[in-house]
């Protein structure tokens, strides 16, 4: 019995010199990071299409995330044979981070977030604080988020329908020109965004900055090139009637479209075609000159998202895989074939480009990305 007490008291004796190695030698964090206190906000508009956003002093802050409602649809989906549609948006009011403001945190602070979409844009901001992990890395400790805010945002009306004037856009910058709808409900539509790709004395080359609308690349799965599909057809005539008034025509340049061959896989892009708007190519796509990476980079200049009514349409695409804007990239044709004549290209989600591209009929999810030359107007 005695050995028995002895053989216990010598087990406890190492568990407690064991505890206290343990306590003067910790392997990791012991203790919780701090958190910050909730901030208070004030949001103001300023100017048409900008937001003032005004932190309060905040305890304990290092730091503070700004995020804002997003205008893009949210997994649109519509499904392969379009039996039926999905107008489904799982998340209509999903908030993206707009803006980090780093240190100095702990005083009021502003910022103004610019060019927001027309509409009630609700804005909302965390603080947080730093620490150091075990590997030495720094992390971001958050708080609780604020009270949302909401503003309204007009539409600006500069570069658009009162003023044609672009002949000092430069490339890279984005200009308003046309409207179609692009909201979920539909309520009307609204200015389109346009990325300047090229600019010579005579016209600018642009793309929209945004999957406008879904739909196959052609209505029927057989062989055809870009000349014969039906999404050529459609962007000429019902999407060029709706996007566009009579000032906006006459400034659309009717161009010839040369479409090559798949350079993967050789199939032909058959005859050249004269078009008022159009998809971009895999040699456009891939052009240094309009500021894009080699075919097989995922390539971010690539990546665009869907507006909302594209995503209702079907327009799929993932957050896993998000724009310079934080927001999911989608799918989208481009005019060249892909394996064969019954099969078209696409931008990837991660800015690739799908040479062997997908069924001409498919609803696959991919969306359309018009492109356009324009005139010069003063």
């Amino acid at each position: 019995m005695k050995t028995r007490k002895n053989l216990a008291r010598r087990i406890l004796a190492v568990l407690c010199c064991i505890m206290l190695f343990i306590s003067a030698f910790p392997f990791g964090n012991t203790k919780a990071a701090s958190k910050p206190g909730i901030p208070t906000i004030k949001v103001k508009v300023s100017g048409s299409t900008d937001a003032k956003v005004t932190i309060g002093k905040t305890e304990g802050a290092e730091g503070f995330e700004v995020w804002v409602t997003s205008n893009t649809g949210y997994k649109g989906y519509k499904n392969y044979n379009d039996s039926y549609k999905y107008d489904y948006l799982a998340n209509p009011g999903n908030f993206v981070n707009a803006a980090t403001i780093e240190k100095d945190g702990n005083s009021a602070r502003s910022i103004i977030l610019k060019n927001l979409s027309k509409g009630k844009i609700s804005i909302k901001v965390r603080a947080y604080t730093l620490s150091t992990s075990q590997d030495g890395s720094t992390v971001r400790n958050y708080g609780e988020f604020s009270k949302s805010k909401n503003v309204k945002i007009k539409e600006e009306t500069v570069g658009y329908k009162t003023s044609y004037d672009f002949s000092k856009v430069k490339i890279g910058e984005t200009i308003k020109f046309g409207s179609y709808e692009q909201d979920y409900p539909a309520d009307g539509k609204d200015a389109i965004e346009w990325i300047v790709l090229d600019k010579t004395k005579n016209g600018i080359f642009v793309i929209s900055k945004y999957i406008l609308d879904s739909m196959p690349y052609n209505m029927e799965w057989v062989d055809v090139t870009w000349e014969t599909c039906s999404l050529r057809k459609w962007l000429n005539n019902k999407f060029y009637n709706v996007a566009f008034n009579k000032t906006e025509k006459s400034m659309i340049k009717k161009t010839t479209v040369k479409t090559g061959e798949n350079y993967n896989y050789h199939s032909d892009g058959g005859k050249n075609t004269k078009d008022k708007i159009f998809l971009l190519s895999m040699d456009e796509i891939t052009d240094s000159k309009y500021g894009f990476e080699k075919w097989n980079s995922y390539e971010v200049d690539r990546r665009t998202s869907a507006t909302k009514y594209a995503a209702a349409q079907g327009a799929y695409y993932d957050d896993r895989y998000p724009t310079e804007e934080n927001i999911g990239s989608c799918w989208w044709w481009l005019r060249t074939p892909g394996i064969q004549l019954c099969h078209a290209t696409l931008i990837s989600l991660m800015g690739t480009v799908q040479g062997s591209g997908s069924n001409v009929d498919s609803y696959y999810g991919a969306g359309v990305r018009p492109a356009m030359y324009l005139k010069l107007k003063s």
